[in-house]
């Protein structure tokens, strides 16, 4: 739109533990007043994972998502549905923030993860609903680490110890055997 110069989100935090809760706020610069009927955030997670198979010599593509989170709320104006009231708010011009917060669920949630076949992301995206109009968007992405781990309890303390032993050969020629610690 015209009359929005900038629409950002802005997280507390880039990287967050599960059971956290998640922060920020919605930026958005104007420069008309105009009508708005309600600023609406998604907080996703999810997997995709998608690789090219050779099947009796076709091509097929085998793909799959999962969703982790998927909460969503609205900082601003009405829910969709909500209310009988027509008269939509207008939204003065200038520079406006919209706090929000969501929690995180304590679930084991997966790391965020980046590869060539697939991904684990987590983002938060906002959509400005404006009537008659395409609604504007924005998306921030963001980290997910994975449980805390106490680096001093006993169980990461106790060195590994393993050992194998191999008797190396060349066909009828046996060498000693090989020892590794």
């Amino acid at each position: 739109m015209d009359y929005i110069k900038e629409l950002d989100i802005r997280l507390d935090k880039e990287y967050y533990y599960a059971g956290e809760v998640l922060s920020g706020k919605v930026m958005m610069h104007t420069t008309e007043n105009f009508k708005l009927k309600s600023i609406r955030l998604l907080l996703r997670g999810k997997a995709h994972i998608e690789w090219k198979v050779f099947v009796s010599g076709d091509k097929r593509t085998v793909k799959d998502d999962q969703l982790y989170i998927d909460e969503r709320a609205v900082i601003w104006g009405e829910r969709a549905g909500e209310g009988l009231d027509v008269t939509v708010p207008v939204l003065i011009r200038g520079q406006h923030q919209f706090p929000f917060r969501f929690n995180i669920p304590e679930t084991n949630l997966p790391c965020s993860f980046e590869s060539r076949a697939c991904y684990i992301r987590y983002f938060v995206k906002v959509t400005i609903d404006i009537p008659y109009a395409s609604p504007p968007q924005g998306i921030k992405y963001f980290t997910i680490v994975g449980p805390h781990i106490d680096c001093m309890d006993e169980q990461y303390l106790k060195p590994i110890s393993s050992q194998d032993k191999k008797v190396r050969c060349c066909l009828c020629c046996a060498k000693g055997p090989v020892t590794l610690r």
